[in-house]
């Protein structure tokens, strides 16, 4: 276990936020066909709606001093690896980015779902929380509908 801030873990959560829109960006570029283009950028495009709601956390007036320096324990084996995706390889086809993705919204949605479990946290952190872990879940599903039709 490792303690930490609210503000380390919600700056965390902004590095996830921001890995997910390169990862998102850079898959876009690589796949001609028009379909999945599309899909990579609403997910590239969500990602930034929600680094944009963790950095309004960070500026909300509703965040105290005492918010932000509260202390939580987090186990930090792998705290660092959902944010290390695998580059896309020159040769990948549309299967493995989206099961790369995939992995990677699921990694994202159960580190949401943990945040929740601190009752330590600010009602307002815990609303950004949920919403996250239900948006990653959604894009899970969406994910998951694209590779059954692939």
């Amino acid at each position: 276990m490792k303690e930490f801030t609210v503000e380390e873990v919600i700056r965390f959560s902004q590095t996830i936020e921001e890995e997910s829109y390169k990862f998102y960006t850079e898959a876009e570029k690589k796949f001609p066909d028009e379909e999945l283009k599309k899909l990579l950028k609403e997910l590239a495009e969500a990602e930034v709606d929600h680094l944009n709601r963790l950095r309004a956390l960070l500026k909300e007036t509703k965040l105290s001093e005492g918010d932000l320096k509260e202390k939580v324990q987090l186990e930090d084996t792998g705290y660092d690896s959902i944010v290390k995706t695998q580059s896309i390889p020159d040769d990948a086809d549309a299967r493995s980015v989206l099961n790369i993705a995939l992995e990677r919204e699921e990694k994202t949605a159960g580190t949401y779902k943990m945040l929740l479990n601190f009752s330590n946290l600010s009602d307002e952190i815990l609303d950004v929380f949920e919403y996250l872990a239900a948006q990653e879940e959604g894009h899970v599903k969406i994910i998951e509908n694209k590779l059954s039709r692939l």
